[in-house]
């Protein structure tokens, strides 16, 4: 039973990333399909089945450890996370906490016997939801892990995304990183690319985003004509809608485009271009290991927010469910 389970459930994921190689739904499966062979494995007498349950168990516990940092980072540090725009409320943040402790609560009251008859069972709806953010943040770094690994190879136009610039015009190590990448890639083609280059100017910026990018490139040998401004988007969502509508205008309308961001960032970027129908490739820059888990929490957040009608929905659903549960 083990062995075709798992034959079936891998042959799934397999088909799921290949139609939907950087979608979520894909990740989600995949996620849930080496949760269920995990499961499985922990129960089969097959000789192998100990070494399977147990590196599932090992990539299960990695993933619960980082999303729980993730969690605290977000929670314990949100001026790191949160966009210069944005910010957590002392409510939320309070909300979040109070969240947490009934969480470890109704484990620590399941695990100890102290469960039937008390008040815990009518908040069930805790747990079950938060699993359901694991899936997702997992079904997060599934998607993070294929588009590092499933990268273009050729373009004929580069779309590389801004970030905040330093002291109001310069250029930092992330927004480095993705331009030092854009160069390498066109470099590497055997015709010459355009960059498009894409940021508009903050609050606490003095030139946008877009001319300080374009400057670091003309410095780098970059020639002037082959690199295209878009200075007015606020966001990734306006980054691709801009940028688009400039590469349109290009021969063959821009040919082979591929987004350069961080990997970090790329997920979540090809997610939105796939909602907004725009068809291109990938390319992820390198992120410093010390920045990863902020930028991973900052992308973990606004994934979420991607459908929060969804997570809203699925949470009633659970709140009502558990009430009937208790009730009737």
């Amino acid at each position: 039973m083990l062995l075709s389970a798992s034959v079936i459930l891998i042959c799934l994921t397999l088909l799921l990333t290949v139609w939907e190689p950087h979608g979520l739904f894909s990740a989600v499966i995949t996620i849930l399909s080496g949760g269920l062979i995990t499961l499985l494995a922990t129960f089969s007498q097959r000789p192998w089945a100990p070494i399977l349950a147990g590196a599932g168990t090992l990539i299960t516990v990695f993933i619960g450890c980082w999303g729980l940092f993730t969690l605290f980072l977000i929670i314990g540090t949100p001026r790191l996370v949160v966009r210069k725009r944005e910010r957590l409320t002392l409510g939320l943040i309070g909300g979040i906490w109070v969240w947490v402790f009934l969480g470890c609560a109704w484990i620590y009251a399941v695990g100890h016997g102290n469960f039937n008859d008390t008040l815990w069972p009518w908040l069930s709806f805790i747990p079950a939801f938060s699993l359901y953010l694991g899936v997702l943040f997992g079904a997060g770094l599934v998607g993070y892990l294929r588009v590092i690994c499933f990268r273009a190879r050729h373009a004929d136009t580069l779309v590389i995304l801004g970030a905040g610039l330093l002291n109001g015009d310069q250029i930092g190590r992330v927004l480095g990183a993705r331009l030092d990448t854009a160069l390498a890639f066109a470099r590497r083609q055997d015709h010459p690319v355009t960059l498009i280059v894409t940021g508009g100017q903050g609050a606490d910026e003095t030139t946008s985003e877009a001319a300080a990018m374009a400057a670091y490139l003309q410095q780098h040998g970059y020639p002037a004509d082959l690199i295209l401004q878009e200075t007015t988007a606020t966001n990734t969502q306006t980054n691709l809608i801009n940028s688009q509508k400039l590469w349109w205008r290009l021969p063959n309308q821009g040919g082979r485009v591929v987004l350069i961001t961080n990997g970090y960032h790329l997920f979540r970027t090809r997610l939105l271009a796939h909602r907004l129908g725009i068809h291109a490739g990938g390319y992820p820059a390198p992120t410093r290991p010390g920045y990863l888990p902020i930028g991973w929490a900052r992308e973990f957040l606004a994934i979420i927010m991607l459908q929060p009608r969804l997570h809203r929905g699925i949470l009633i659903a659970m709140l009502a469910t558990n009430f009937l549960w208790m009730a009737f």
